[in-house]
């Protein structure tokens, strides 16, 4: 019966990290002292606050293992697609915390990729390095440092999808659709473990996976708590409750059981800490919504994955509006099974999205709208095309998009460029 922690912070983040490990023999049983290097992968998919895991337990974390002992540290990740990992770092604190603690930040949309084979029967690339060091670890270990959260493609993103980072940029861009995604999301976590899982908790996140900065406060939930184990997906499982979902509401979780990845029924998980009757509320999974409202949308009938051409569209289109004050008066169309009245009397250019609205009616627009610009992005989750586009239909500058100096943004993607970077990122200008 694995052991899950939930630990109250309100004592201190080193005392919740004492209370998480200590079930499990303390943090020298849990990370041998002849290790090699310990690998902590947070989840830095944005930097809008709250969004990604928060840069005070990721400092906590690091304080903790150095007054342990460990020395030999790592910070790695790579964050969402149409973004960069060191600006990711730059932006949230996280470069200047693994400064100060001695810690290597490991970007890894940098440098070489090698090709691997998933249970799900695909092939990914991934960085070289991961798999060295990660996939075939030795003595290194991966502590898993995710963020609880929900999430409108995947209902809650906790320790196992946390992994989905692990995929170069242009292998995300498939394997991203209602039917595809959470077997994915499986296969990646079969690869690899993680040795230990501590979801930060401090502050839950409703309507993921990163919305508008302005839309936040509809979206945070105190919480103040540590969540962790060695199995992540009993983690998984605790995480999901304390949001209020069940593992079966969780696709990509029930798979992991269903291949013995892990425990995921509660009642043969062993939880201490914060009692799960503390945590009442059914936090919702779904972005809020707020659209420009002269923006036309044009949904096939037919299907329309919110884990996919919607779903990234939405997002989109709900932070471009609400945060840098995107125009309206264009049309966006995804998904398959339309009728021609569906695509009477669109307004202004248009934006296709995903292969199957691509294939049935992308061309078929742009003999239809001869006088206007039609934009075609022919997969499930290319972000970069996807934001690039909406940002230009919305006359928002892709520089306006990042809060640093725009000389220290284009210096730190030559840097990442200098280095191999793989990312695919929107022009800056």
């Amino acid at each position: 019966m694995p052991t899950v922690v939930i630990a109250a912070a309100e004592s201190g983040l080193q005392t919740a990290l004492d209370a998480v490990f200590a079930p499990h023999g303390g943090v020298a049983a849990v990370i041998p002292r002849n290790s090699g290097t310990v690998y902590i992968k947070p989840n830095a998919v944005h930097w809008t606050p709250h969004t990604h895991t928060d840069p005070a337990v990721l400092e906590a974390l690091l304080a903790y293992l150095r007054d342990y002992g460990y020395t030999r540290l790592a910070v790695m990740e790579s964050c969402t697609a149409g973004n960069f990992t060191r600006l990711v770092f730059k932006v949230t604190g996280y470069a200047e915390i693994c400064r100060r603690f001695g810690a290597e930040a490991v970007y890894l949309d940098e440098g070489p990729v090698v090709a691997l084979p998933l249970r799900d029967g695909s092939r990914i690339h991934i960085s070289r390095r991961l798999r060295d060091e990660i996939v075939a670890r030795g003595e290194n270990c991966y502590l898993n440092l995710p963020k609880l959260k929900t999430h409108s493609m995947a209902t809650v993103t906790l320790g196992v999808k946390n992994q989905q980072a692990f995929p170069a940029a242009a292998d995300r861009m498939a394997h991203h659709d209602h039917d595809t995604l959470a077997p994915r999301l499986a296969a990646l976590y079969a690869l690899t473990r993680p040795d230990f899982t501590i979801i930060e908790g401090l502050t839950a996140l409703a309507h993921g996976h990163f919305p508008a900065k302005a839309l936040l406060r509809e979206c945070l939930v105190p919480m103040n708590i540590l969540i962790g184990g060695p199995d992540t997906l009993a983690v998984d499982a605790v995480g999901a409750r304390v949001l209020g979902y069940d593992v079966k509401e969780v696709e990509h979780l029930r798979l992991c059981a269903e291949w013995g990845l892990g425990e995921a029924d509660l009642a043969r998980v062993d939880v201490r800490g914060v009692p799960l009757t503390r945590f009442t509320a059914r936090l919702p999974c779904t972005l809020l919504g707020r659209f420009h409202p002269e923006v036309r949308w044009v949904v096939g009938r037919n299907k329309a994955c919110v884990e996919g051409c919607r779903g990234n569209s939405e997002c989109i289109q709900e932070l471009l509006y609400n945060d840098y004050q995107g125009r309206g008066g264009w049309t966006l169309v995804c998904g398959s099974g339309f009728d021609q009245a569906d695509l009477d009397g669109l307004p202004g250019d248009i934006l296709v999205v995903g292969p199957c609205a691509c294939h049935e009616v992308g061309e078929a627009l742009r003999r239809r709208y001869p006088d206007r610009r039609v934009y075609l992005v022919p997969e499930h989750n290319d972000l970069m095309m996807n934001t690039h586009y909406q940002a230009r239909l919305m006359g928002v500058k892709p520089l306006r998009m990042v809060p640093l100096h725009p000389t220290l943004s284009a210096l730190s993607l030559f840097q990442a460029r200098l280095r191999g970077s793989s990312a695919r990122v929107p022009p800056l200008l």
